[in-house]
């Protein structure tokens, strides 16, 4: 069965010409067993785009010490140094043969192809990705439930959070635009839509 990555970013700037991944949440559902990863990395900020940053609070939460290249995140333990070639081989091992699904993956996928092709390593992921409000305005056409719902709800482009809201999981609020925060969110969306909120083992 393919495995599944539940991904979120954070960047310097929305268009990967010019910006960075400074933050990386992967959660892989794989055999039943589900594992969470986060790191940061310290981006190039010259071009970054400071309402890019602000979005992201980078000033308040990164976290990658000086002279370091990357760091893991780890829950209820302190940051752990990696170089960018751990870093690398971590995520591309998070990523590898899964599907992505987020908030926008494509987004996502655009950033994280950069950083690896920029670092000469190859692309991991299946190359099909998986938006969740695409699939939840899919649901709600199959099941006959537009017609309880606002006509733009299900007008294109989709937003995310209203549709999220629509299948019954409530998005980030102040605590939004957290890469593990918002993977957690595309996968309680996904759980949603497919039925799929059976037991799942997290990995220790």
């Amino acid at each position: 069965m393919t495995a599944l990555a539940f991904v979120d970013t954070e960047t310097t700037h929305l268009d990967p010409r010019f910006g960075d991944v400074w933050e990386v949440a992967v959660i892989r559902r794989e055999h039943g067993v589900e594992t969470e990863y986060l790191w940061q990395v310290r981006p190039d900020l010259a071009t970054a785009d400071p309402e890019a940053l602000k979005i992201g609070r980078y000033e308040e939460r990164f976290a990658v010490p000086d002279g370091w290249d990357a760091v893991g995140l780890p829950h209820e333990h302190p940051p752990w140094r990696l170089t960018m070639p751990e870093f690398l081989y971590d995520l591309q091992t998070a990523l590898r043969g899964a599907v992505m699904v987020g908030s926008n993956p494509a987004f996502d996928a655009a950033h994280l192809t950069k950083l690896l092709q920029d670092h000469g390593r190859r692309i991991p992921w299946h190359y099909r990705v998986l938006d969740i409000a695409t699939l939840a305005a899919g649901y709600m056409k199959g099941r006959g439930l537009a017609e309880w719902h606002p006509g733009e709800l299900l007008t294109p482009p989709y937003s995310s959070r209203d549709l999220s809201r629509a299948v019954g999981v409530e998005p980030p609020g102040d605590d939004g635009h957290q890469a593990l925060v918002d993977a957690r969110w595309a996968r309680d969306v996904y759980d949603a839509v497919t039925g799929d909120r059976q037991a799942v083992e997290r990995a220790a």
